[in-house]
């Protein structure tokens, strides 16, 4: 009876929320399959330019 407390599937909220953080601050956020089974998941969030 031990298992992993990651073992079992979520609800599904998590890549909603990282993609309303991300969208909030202007960026963009995709998912893609690998081929050999998991996923890769990308992301960039504009910077400030910072002129002295």
């Amino acid at each position: 009876g031990s298992k992993i407390s990651d073992s079992r599937r979520g609800v599904g909220l998590g890549l909603a929320i990282c993609k309303s953080i991300v969208e909030i601050h202007g960026g963009k956020i995709a998912a893609f399959n690998k081929k050999n089974g998991g996923a890769i998941f990308r992301f960039n969030i504009p910077g400030k330019k910072i002129v002295d």
